[in-house]
């Protein structure tokens, strides 16, 4: 049972201390990233994002995108209607024919990987950014954004997004926590030019390098597996940021990281050789460094729960330990109480958040086992 508790113990240590560390030492060894050159003429761009129910709400997305600094000639919006209602129909429309964007229609909602591959096969542009109907940027964070695609080992570059709602209860205040822990992860891979993971929100890629070949898959995690596979850097941009908006309650928070989640596993299992360690030392170790064995945190939990109870009998230092993880779960039974209630207690509603994504990584492997289909989204809730 020692042995089993240490081994559980130093797979979900490494995964959330170990690994960073590494990676901060390659950093380190390879020295300091030389500063891309500035575009002495902007790329051109094609801005894509994907709307269904937002309805009214897209005036808000419209009036940024007019805001955007960046030359019109060279900037392409284009907004997908994934089988849209009838009032964001009405929105994109009246939008289109002021000539702020174009429109392509889905007649079948199937997806945020379905409307980007939609997107994508029209794309002539340079860049491909890709961002979500609810994100808000800066005016010049575009240009900001594709500014490392000068140098022509970068390519595809993502931005920092942070998270608010209008309530600003416990759990969207415990998540936006937890991402900070991430974001570190996030940025020491970024300093070797291997970022594994781009955020959704607010992502930009080099037009050849990106391949949607199943809409079915997440294209917000393939794509920087594709181009680190063709020997291109991903980086991170934290002088660059966009706001989003995190589901204000538990029961939404914890349907969006189990879709999230299923969707990375189905994405992964139909491109296994990823995990190839003989064709992508490298990556494959990431990978399974920073994504699997974090999905695997509910079984070492476990596994540390189980062996440690079974030898809290033995000594003191076993017994310290159990009531360590006693009062570990207990604080994420009052966070799980505190979200309820909507009370803003940061530190058990970070461990009620830990919890939770455990708990929806479960989900989402048993998703995976019954072959469920999560391509196709269902609203979040914004309050």
């Amino acid at each position: 049972m020692t042995v089993l508790f240490l081994c559980a113990a130093f797979l979900l240590l490494y995964s959330f201390f170990g690994y960073p560390l590494v990676i901060l030492s390659m950093a380190a060894a390879r020295g300091r990233r030389k500063k891309a050159c500035t575009y002495k003429e902007l790329p051109s761009v094609m801005f894509v994002f994907a709307c269904c129910w937002e309805g009214k709400r897209l005036e808000e997305k419209i009036k940024n995108c007019l805001a955007l600094d960046y030359p019109r000639g060279k900037l392409d919006i284009v907004a997908v209607s994934d089988a849209g209602t009838l009032e964001t129909l009405e929105v994109l429309k009246r939008a289109e024919r002021d000539g702020i964007l174009r429109v392509l229609y889905n007649p079948r909602r199937s997806g945020k990987s379905a409307a980007l591959a939609r997107a994508l096969e029209q794309c002539d542009a340079d860049v491909f950014v890709v961002t979500d109907a609810d994100t808000l940027l800066e005016p010049g964070h575009l240009r900001e954004l594709v500014m490392p695609f000068s140098d022509p080992s970068v390519g595809a570059a993502t931005a920092v997004v942070h998270y608010s709602n209008v309530e600003e209860s416990g759990i969207s205040r415990s998540e936006s926590l937890y991402w900070r822990f991430e974001f570190f992860t996030r940025k020491v891979e970024s300093r070797l030019g291997r970022l594994t993971g781009l955020s959704g929100a607010f992502y930009a890629v080099r037009s050849e390098l990106f391949k949607i070949n199943d809409p079915r898959l997440d294209a917000d995690f393939l794509a920087p597996l594709q181009v680190l596979e063709q020997g291109k850097k991903v980086l991170l941009l934290d002088r660059v940021s966009a706001r989003d908006f995190s589901p204000a309650t538990t029961t939404s928070l914890f349907a969006r990281r189990v879709r999230t989640i299923t969707l990375a596993l189905w994405s992964l299992v139909r491109n296994a050789r990823y995990l190839n360690p003989f064709r992508f030392p490298i990556l494959s170790w990431q990978i399974w460094s920073h994504k699997i064995l974090r999905w695997f945190l509910p079984v070492f939990m476990i596994l540390i729960f189980a062996s440690n109870a079974f030898l809290v009998t033995t000594s003191l230092f076993w017994q310290i330990l159990f009531g360590g993880q006693v009062l570990f779960y207990l604080a994420g039974v009052l966070g799980a109480l505190a979200s309820k209630r909507k009370l803003k207690v940061p530190l058990v509603s970070s461990i009620w958040y830990f919890i939770l994504s455990a708990g929806a990584s479960i989900v989402a492997f048993f998703n995976l086992l019954r072959g469920r289909d999560y391509s196709v989204w269902t609203e979040t809730a914004r309050r």
